[in-house]
């Protein structure tokens, strides 16, 4: 399972605000750095942006990030409400929604580990997505106090094993940075 800041298997636009960035000694060839207005930063494949960002109260955020023909995304979730434990967080307030949608099947237990040293647990997971299978890999870390990121990588359930959507979580695991949130 992965751990630390690359997997073992795979599991901005105009208007956004955000300012991309040429490429740094930690950013892949194919990528470039996003900044996000929301603090956070990731190394993206250069035809991504920003699709979606979803707010809720309480300053909780979702900010989907792919490419127009592109059926694979990246999700990055901000939370101020995670508890201290990362495999309950998964278990206890994530799995039950994805339950509720088409097709979910969890792969797996939920795996402690940790992220760029901090308590984290990933969880991989089947689901319907646009009537197509897919599959996504969870890394969800604590800030303290509350606070936690979640990165899902998510690619048609059949694409799992390509060596591009290896590369492409390695490349977001290795360069997230969850800056001042």
């Amino acid at each position: 399972p992965p751990t630390g800041s690359g997997p073992s298997s795979p599991a901005g636009g105009p208007g956004t605000g955000a300012s991309p960035s040429a490429p740094g000694p930690s950013t892949p060839a194919g990528f470039r750095r996003y900044e996000a207005p929301e603090g956070f930063s990731v190394a993206l494949p250069e035809d991504w942006r920003r699709l979606d960002t979803s707010r809720v109260p309480g300053g909780a955020y979702r900010v989907v990030f792919g490419a127009s023909g592109d059926p694979r995304t990246l999700a990055v979730t901000y939370s101020r409400r995670a508890g201290d434990d990362p495999v309950a967080v998964w278990r206890d307030d994530v799995e039950p929604g994805l339950e509720r949608s088409g097709g979910y099947r969890r792969i797996g237990a939920i795996r402690a580990t940790t992220y760029r040293g901090r308590e984290a647990a990933d969880m991989e997971w089947l689901a319907r997505g646009d009537g197509a299978r897919v599959r996504t890999f969870g890394r969800g870390f604590l800030l303290g106090g509350g606070r936690s990121f979640s990165l899902r990588w998510t690619t048609p359930a059949g694409d799992w094993d390509d060596s591009a959507n290896e590369r492409a979580l390695a490349a977001f695991l290795g360069t997230f940075r969850e800056g001042t949130a």
